[in-house]
């Protein structure tokens, strides 16, 4: 089941595939911090209190409670590997860049020194 399968054909509640789509792209985040050599100074949870203020509470202001989190989960899934459910979260190009400007541009500064 891809990630998009999860989103659209699923019977859970968008709340629900939200929460799962959001502890996803927080730990993909810090996993990609941890590869990159780069210390994060805030936890899952912090993360993931983050994704939910900024960027969901973005979408449900601007579209209102439905459509907002239906946008957000959306957002969020395109932000992971389509694998996710199978193996441990890993941003995709897209949710590296999201996060980095959601969180400090600590990847793209990093990246930049790497290559």
């Amino acid at each position: 089941m891809t990630a998009n399968n999860f989103s659209n054909q699923s019977c859970l509640p968008v709340e629900v595939r939200t929460a799962v789509y959001r502890r996803a792209v927080a730990q993909g985040y810090l996993s990609a911090c941890e590869h990159y050599g780069l210390d994060v100074s805030a936890s899952l949870d912090e993360v993931q209190m983050t994704i939910a203020l900024e960027l969901e509470g973005y979408y449900v202001r601007r579209y209102g409670p439905e459509n907002g989190m239906d946008m957000a989960c959306t957002m969020l899934s395109e932000m992971v590997q389509p694998d996710v459910l199978v193996a441990a979260p890993r941003l995709t190009r897209m949710g590296e860049t999201m996060m980095d400007e959601l969180l400090c541009g600590c990847l793209a500064a990093s990246k930049a020194t790497l290559h």
